[in-house]
């Protein structure tokens, strides 16, 4: 649906009803009129004033301060309107007749605003994130830095800034990493059949204790995995702060290495033994 297929144009009984009211106006009227418009706009700004301060003060996330102070100084504007307009003698079922019909011609040229002000609307009240926390979404990756009413910014950990529409943000499938408090390291590692899991687990939770950011609590997970062709694998995992994560991540891959070392575990690789037979040899044998 779009403006083309609806009759949106105010009638010519309307148009001409409204130019009678102003052409017919007494200037007392006329100032009666311009009086209460003033005033009201001045109590609507002092008592939004009002309003941004009790917000301040309360446990509402600041993200949404502007976004609710916003909705209510255009809702208490068009009151102050009407009544203005009812003061000069202009009926209101009129006048919200008329609104009502710009309205619908705005809402549909401005279809694609509209949704991402309604996403914006809706993620600022259910915060399925915050400002600073990382979160992942449809394949991108980065720390929140704004929320908007049409779009949020979210920076890349390689420095991009990336601008995602409200509309398909709040549809779309969001992880956060942050929010728990705590992120899983998982690592996936292989030793040789020559060392026993016990020897590999010794290393292991030895190279953990040289890493700083690793949590207490939860405790390092180390599991025997797989039983592989040429080697054992096995499985860690360890928690860290959210903030922590790249740090501890590759920080235990260097630590591994001079830990697996210095207790005798040996490190595979994927590899082929191959036998040579020599058919000369077992020729002359066989005479």
């Amino acid at each position: 649906m779009n403006a083309a297929n609806l009759n949106i144009t105010p009638d010519e009984t309307q148009v001409k009803g409204f130019i009678g009211y102003f052409s017919s106006m007494d200037l007392i009227t006329g100032l009666k009129g311009l009086t209460t418009l003033v005033i009201g706009l001045i109590v609507v700004r002092i008592l939004l004033k009002l309003i941004r301060q009790g917000l301040g003060k309360s446990k509402i996330p600041p993200s949404i301060h502007s976004m609710l102070c916003t909705l209510l100084r255009i809702v208490l504007d068009l009151v102050v309107v009407l009544s203005a307009a009812n003061v000069v003698g202009i009926p209101i079922t009129s006048f919200v007749t008329l609104l009502g019909l710009a309205g619908l011609a705005i809402s549909l040229a401005l279809q694609g605003v509209l949704e991402n002000l309604a996403g914006g609307v809706i993620l600022l009240a259910s915060q399925p994130f915050r400002v600073g926390e990382a979160v992942e979404t449809d394949g991108m990756i980065g720390i929140v830095r704004d929320i908007r009413l049409m779009n949020t910014r979210l920076e890349s950990f390689d420095g991009k800034h990336i601008y995602i529409p409200n509309s398909k943000l709040y549809n779309a499938r969001i992880v956060n990493y942050t929010q728990n408090g705590r992120r899983r390291v998982e690592l996936s590692l292989s030793a040789s059949y020559d060392n026993s899991p016990e020897q590999v687990r010794t290393a292991v939770l030895s190279a953990v204790k040289s890493v700083s950011g690793v949590l207490e609590d939860p405790p390092p997970v180390f599991l025997t995995e797989e039983y592989a062709d040429s080697a054992i694998r096995y499985m860690l995992w360890i928690w860290c702060k959210p903030e922590d994560y790249v740090t501890v991540k590759y920080g235990i891959n260097e630590k591994l290495y001079s830990s697996f070392a210095s207790h005798g575990v040996v490190m595979t690789y994927p590899h082929l033994n191959v036998h040579i037979r020599d058919a000369n040899l077992h020729s002359d044998q066989g005479m």
